[in-house]
């Protein structure tokens, strides 16, 4: 997902839309530049092209917009995902498929990657969506006898911790799919999958 992505999705909306996607858009490209505390309005509407006052039609404060690009991300990915696990049922499989598809997806786009990694800490409906998205599938892997674990606020965030791991390592030195095995592994491990089973599912998933 390159940058100007949530613009170019409302090139064939009114002038309103479009600014606001602009805003979004720069929003995003300021927090991968400078980080999220050090965000400033004048960076955003400076990096959109539009005076100061434009910010404050759309958004009451960095807040504000930091929340709606978080969300806006989470809405893309969360719709790819989807689509990718249309028609898998087994919950492992599943796992093993959103890690790794969204790994996938958000290191291909650092300014994304960049808020999702500090929206976890600064825009808790961040954290609250990944948490929900993801026992729904633990929830399924424990109804369908494949997990042996209670699914707890401790659990989600080991494995939010696991993910996060890998993403760092590869923006940092560049995609390795053994980074996303070894991950995945660990995450259904934890899940009180054997390791031999854990291997067999990854590889299965990953072709490794």
């Amino acid at each position: 997902m390159r940058h100007g992505h949530f613009r170019e999705q409302a090139g064939g909306s009114g002038k309103k839309l479009r600014t606001r996607a602009a805003l979004v858009d720069a929003a995003i490209k300021v927090v991968a530049e400078k980080g999220m505390e050090a965000l400033k309005i004048t960076d955003v509407t400076t990096a959109a092209d539009v005076a100061n006052g434009t910010f404050y039609n759309h958004f009451e404060d960095k807040d504000e917009i930091l929340r709606e690009a978080a969300f806006a991300i989470v809405v893309e990915v969360s719709q790819k995902l989807d689509a990718d696990m249309a028609g898998i049922e087994d919950g492992p499989t599943r796992v093993v498929t959103a890690t790794a598809q969204f790994i996938e997806i958000v290191v291909d786009a650092p300014d994304w990657a960049a808020v999702v990694l500090g929206g976890t800490d600064h825009v808790p409906q961040l954290r609250e969506d990944a948490d929900t998205y993801l026992r729904a599938d633990l929830e399924r892997g424990v109804a369908q006898g494949k997990f042996d674990v209670e699914v707890t606020s401790l659990l989600v965030d080991q494995i939010l911790a696991l993910i996060a791991v890998a993403m760092r390592t590869q923006l940092k030195g560049g995609r390795d799919t053994k980074v996303t095995s070894q991950v995945c592994e660990s995450i259904l491990r934890l899940l009180g999958v054997s390791g031999a089973k854990a291997r067999k599912v990854v590889s299965s998933v990953l072709n490794d």
